[in-house]
């Protein structure tokens, strides 16, 4: 018995004494296990720590192999590097095991794999203290960006602009990968966004502010980052520009082009072009999103889900012109009550029958049309709502021109190219000034 003890405590100041003078971590033996081998299926002596200075002594490096002569396990040697059968000294281990507390197991084809993987764990959880977290570490990468990526959509789906949002987080996750978020730096992500070539800055805000969006999303799910693992996100400037717009009558010469060349072809062509080129409170995707029963009987066209707006609807009065031709083309070309008004016909090549229009297919009638008649660097949304805008107020005025258009100051300043009517006024009271002309007396209130 006096030998046993005298063993243990020699192996146990031996491992401490080998921590001191390499400064490493390693796995102390228990020599009691020697002589009372434990009848588990793992090598191992149970997780416990011990501190020499600052040194966290957790974990183990383990097999699941076992002896081929007497069928025992593999225990773990760290003299000799690997894990040996006790009775066997010639059998080794060929694959290994990492296990930490918290849920960490790691498989390693390697015994200085698993050494290196175990020397690490130790040092993040000495060197994190409190802020250690064993997610961190699993073979899953739970906090990682692609395993996070997935999650953060799915509370995107009912979105009207999904498809956009899912390819900014997936070009995202293809590139930042199984990183963990809390690894990823502002500076690696300035040089994510910034290393995309042929992008406006404005694309490149959006993909910014969607990323954002994406850590705020973690920070709240809690355990994944905290407030002070923020990243501090690159500041991207930009100033958006006016589009090049045309004339009613040029826009008018392109919409009667479009219908001499696509009308026998598919009259819904020419009507979502003309509607777009009549109302600018339409997008182009709003027309892909009415159905069969959208207009009612009083000509009233209602749009479930528009562009840009979530669980709402917008609805819109249609020119008794616009309403005869859709109750005619709803005859002559009969569907369900729930099938998209603006879809294909029979015997297109490329396009499926009755499948809706796709997200560019009146944007290439309108530059085929445009191009035919000589029109050059106006598109289908310049051409058609930016052009009708501004004729508008030119007609009617900014203020019905902007009701008419359904957005906000700030939106309308940039579809509407035309001075404001407040400036007109300003400069006409200051020509008749000049000119000396007699201005009408108005009685302030204090006078009545």
């Amino acid at each position: 018995m006096d030998k046993i003890i005298k063993h243990h405590s020699r192996d146990h100041y031996n491992a401490v004494s080998h921590l001191s003078r390499f400064q490493r971590v390693s796995t102390v033996k228990d020599s009691m296990s020697l002589t009372n081998p434990s009848p588990t299926s793992y090598n191992s002596h149970s997780y416990r720590k011990f501190d020499v200075g600052r040194i966290c002594m957790e974990g183990g490096i383990y097999s699941r192999q076992k002896c081929p002569i007497c069928k025992k396990t593999l225990k773990h040697d760290e003299r000799r590097k690997g894990c040996f059968c006790l009775d066997h000294k010639e059998i080794a281990a060929t694959r290994f095991e990492v296990q930490f507390p918290g849920g960490i197991y790691q498989r390693h084809c390697s015994y200085e794999s698993a050494e290196q993987s175990l020397l690490h764990l130790r040092y993040e959880k000495r060197e994190c203290e409190g802020r250690f977290d064993p997610q961190d570490y699993r073979t899953t990468r739970p906090n990682s960006f692609k395993v996070l990526a997935p999650k953060y959509l799915l509370t995107k789906k009912s979105l009207a602009n999904y498809s956009r949002i899912k390819s900014i987080i997936e070009n995202a996750a293809e590139h930042f990968g199984h990183c963990n978020i809390r690894d990823i730096s502002g500076g690696d992500i300035e040089d994510y966004l910034y290393g995309m070539e042929g992008i406006s800055e404005k694309t490149r805000f959006n993909r910014c502010s969607q990323l954002h969006d994406f850590w705020m999303w973690s920070k709240k799910r809690g355990k994944v980052i905290t407030l002070a693992e923020f990243p501090d996100f690159p500041v991207i400037d930009f100033e958006l520009g006016t589009r090049k717009i045309t004339n009613w009558e040029t826009q008018e010469k392109v919409i009667s082009k479009v219908k001499e060349i696509s009308y026998h072809i598919n009259p819904k062509i020419w009507l979502g072009i003309d509607m777009l080129g009549t109302y600018t409170k339409l997008r182009p995707d709003d027309l892909r999103r009415v159905t069969e029963s959208s207009l009612d009987n009083d000509g009233i066209l209602t749009i479930h889900y528009p562009t840009k707006l979530k669980n709402k609807f917008k609805t819109l009065r249609l020119h008794p012109d616009h309403v005869d031709e859709w109750k005619a083309l709803q005859k002559k070309y009969p569907a369900l009550s729930g099938a998209y008004f603006f879809r294909h016909t029979k015997g297109i090549p490329g396009c499926t029958e009755n499948e809706r229009f796709g997200d560019k297919y009146l944007y290439k009638w309108w530059n085929k049309a445009a191009a035919m008649i000589g029109l050059e660097g106006v598109p289908l949304y310049p051409g058609t709502k930016h052009t009708t805008a501004t004729e508008t107020a030119k007609l009617l005025g900014s203020k019905k021109a902007e009701e008419a258009s359904g957005l906000t100051n700030k939106a309308f300043k940039r579809y509407c190219q035309i001075e404001n009517d407040g400036i007109f006024e300003v400069v006409t009271t200051i020509r008749r000034k000049k000119k000396g002309e007699v201005l009408p007396f108005t009685k302030s209130k204090r006078e009545d």
